[in-house]
Parts: C-alpha cells; sequence; structure tokens
C-alpha cells in the first residue's frame, strides 16, 4: 500500500536536504523515535545503513533502514526488511523556485495480513501517525530558514 504526504516549504532545498539527512535530528520531528544514527556509511551512501530506536504502539523497537537510492538534495531511498516492517521510505526534495521547496515523503508498505483491513481504516491510521510528523518537520524548517 502507498501512502503519499508532501508540503512546499518556506526554505532552500539545502536547508530541507541538511534536516532530512541529519539523522540525530529525527527524533525533533518524528514523534516516535527516541534516537536515530548511521550504523555504517558507504562512499556515495547506497547501501549504508541507519537505525531508528522507537516507541510505536507502547512497544520500543530497533529498526534497521538500507539506503537504497541517493542523489544528494534531491532523493534519499531506504528499505526495511524487519518484521514485521517491510517498507521503503523514499523523500524527495525539489526546488520550487518560489521561495518554497516541495518535500514528499512517499511510504511503499507491504500490509501482509492488515491488507486484509480496510484501506480507508489503514491509511487514515497512517495518517494519524504520519501527518504530525510532516508538519513538525515543515514548522522546523520555517522555523530555522535562513531565506
Amino acid at each position: 500500500m502507498r501512502f503519499e504526504y508532501s508540503n512546499n516549504i518556506h526554505c532552500t532545498k539545502e536547508e530541507a536536504w541538511a534536516l532530512i539527512t541529519d539523522l540525530e535530528r529525527r527524533p525533533e520531528w518524528i514523534h516516535f523515535q527516541e534516537k536515530c544514527y548511521w550504523l555504517d556509511q558507504k562512499p556515495g551512501m547506497i547501501g549504508s545503513t541507519f537505525q531508528e530506536k522507537e516507541v510505536f504502539l507502547g512497544f520500543h523497537m530497533n529498526v534497521n533502514y538500507k539506503v537504497t537510492a541517493w542523489k544528494e538534495y534531491q532523493q534519499m531511498t531506504a528499505r526495511c526488511d524487519m518484521p514485521p516492517f517491510h517498507q521503503t521510505v523514499d523523500v524527495v526534495v525539489r526546488d520550487n523556485n518560489n521561495g518554497t521547496v516541495y518535500c514528499a515523503l512517499i511510504i511503499e508498505a507491504k500490509m501482509g495480513v492488515l491488507g486484509l483491513l480496510p484501506k480507508s481504516l489503514i491509511k487514515n491510521r497512517v495518517d494519524a501517525i504520519v501527518q504530525p510528523m510532516v508538519d513538525k518537520f515543515k514548522e522546523i524548517l520555517e522555523a530555522e530558514t535562513k531565506l
């Protein structure tokens, strides 16, 4: 199942990219994350791995991701293959040339048995988790921008 979230943010694409790739700052805008850090950084970043320490639905988890696509200031894609999480998270950044930057978060998740639930129910639950972090990301960038 695919979930997409986007904002046009008053900042530079360099500022947006810096916040996206500064993993240690992620808990500032991802409310269920306690810590996030690189496990291994490879030249060119593809194949690099990072870990998110999360409290999700009351459970403490260490969730590992592997970078599968990296285009500096444009795109970072990471894949998680840890049960029960089987998702690809894609972050896209694009300059709108009007003082704003388009930032998109695209999650492609294999739902397993949860996929039997009505799609509208799944979407509402995911929106309730993801939309606050998308909004907080925008809030932080607009408060910190040098524009």
